[in-house]
């Protein structure tokens, strides 16, 4: 059986991969806005990379753990 989803709308964090040394990720935001508003506060350096990433906000009968993917770099 299909596990049921309902669009609750979408989550959004940034992940940083430095040039050495695991990926840090940020909190969860709920608007596109509110990452954008957060990254233009944080000091980018040189050599690492930066990921905007999104997944579908779902309720408990959703059953689903959709996988973040990533929707923008800088």
């Amino acid at each position: 059986m299909e596990a049921k989803k309902h669009n609750h709308g979408r989550l959004y964090r940034a992940k940083i991969v430095p040039f050495r040394g695991p990926p840090e990720y940020g909190e969860w935001f709920d608007t596109e806005a509110g990452l954008r508003s957060a990254m233009s506060l944080a000091a980018r350096l040189i050599g690492n990379r930066y990921y905007c990433e999104s997944k579908l906000l779902t309720c408990a009968e959703c059953d689903a753990n959709e996988v973040p993917r990533v929707i923008a770099t800088l």
